[in-house]
């Protein structure tokens, strides 16, 4: 059986990272989402739970640019999916403030309206 719940990050391909600079950047969306989630407890804990006891899907997708990713944020806020945006600090291989990654959290349905049509990375 599959997860009811997945966390999907939308990796802003135009920046041409290698692949241990993505691997750092979606693990700061992780973060950066998992503190949202878990700082609105009541909200959220049981879907984390249930997210969690399946294996805590996360999938990495292919976004084009900055825009997309601020497109994709657009419609999570529209669609109240719970967002993180990563904006490098610059300090390796990309310009500081660069949109590196999104990472949202949600129901495969949910996140799969908004992130259904992307390649996976």
């Amino acid at each position: 059986m599959n997860s009811p719940y997945k966390m999907v990050f939308v990796v802003n391909t135009e920046l041409n990272m290698g692949v241990g600079k993505i691997a750092a950047q979606v693990g700061h969306a992780a973060v950066g989402l998992y503190k949202i989630l878990s700082s609105q407890a009541q909200k959220y804990d049981h879907k984390l739970a249930q997210w969690d006891d399946f294996g805590g899907t996360k999938i990495v997708l292919k976004g084009e640019n900055s825009a997309h990713l601020f497109d994709v944020e657009d419609l999570a806020q529209k669609a109240h999916i719970p967002h993180y945006l990563v904006h490098d600090a610059g300090k390796t291989q990309v310009a500081s403030g660069s949109l590196t990654v999104i990472g949202l959290f949600g129901s495969a349905s949910e996140v799969g309206t908004l992130t259904g049509t992307l390649l996976l990375l």
